[in-house]
């Protein structure tokens, strides 16, 4: 049988922190059986070593179950969030699809060499090449392979800007 301060040291070795008072409590609120002897004006407390382990274990499991709520709250989370980026992904699959279209039904249309690309950018019609320029630049950028961009659309619309810049 163990004192209230031996069992302190004892859940300390456990790795619990606690104080006589926590002990006592603990007694009280039914979470740890113990022996009380109340004298005239001191009462004592007797722990069974098998009673203190039984608690160890319980409070092991308690912060174990809660550790394990945590983790899947933010499994949900993470999960929640990779729905989001594959819903995005798949708008910006569909934007670069669109604009492939946009782009061979504008060559098959005017050929080759009459694109208006002020036009195909979004630009109105009598803008001027600075502003062209930049915005193919814009549209390079976001089409880089190197920042999951198509490769293929990317050869294509740097082609026309180089045929632009000359």
């Amino acid at each position: 049988m163990l004192n209230l301060k031996e069992a302190v040291e004892q859940l300390s070795g456990y790795g619990i922190s606690a104080s006589e008072k926590d002990v006592i409590r603990w007694i009280e609120d039914g979470h740890m059986n113990a022996e009380i002897n109340k004298q005239r004006r001191n009462t004592t407390y007797k722990l069974n070593i098998k009673d203190l382990t039984d608690f160890v274990i319980k409070k092991y499991a308690d912060d174990f179950s809660k550790r394990m709520e945590a983790s899947n709250r933010e499994k949900r989370e993470l999960e929640e969030k990779i729905d989001l980026i594959h819903t995005r992904l798949q708008i910006e699959q569909s934007k670069v699809r669109t604009l492939k279209k946009l782009l061979n039904s504008q060559i098959e249309s005017s050929g080759p060499d009459i694109i208006h690309f002020s036009e195909l950018l979004g630009l109105k019609q009598d803008s001027n090449s600075q502003s062209i320029k930049k915005e193919f630049k814009k549209l390079l950028k976001a089409l880089h392979p190197d920042r999951g961009g198509d490769e293929r659309l990317f050869k294509v619309f740097h082609e026309h800007y180089e045929n632009l810049k000359s």
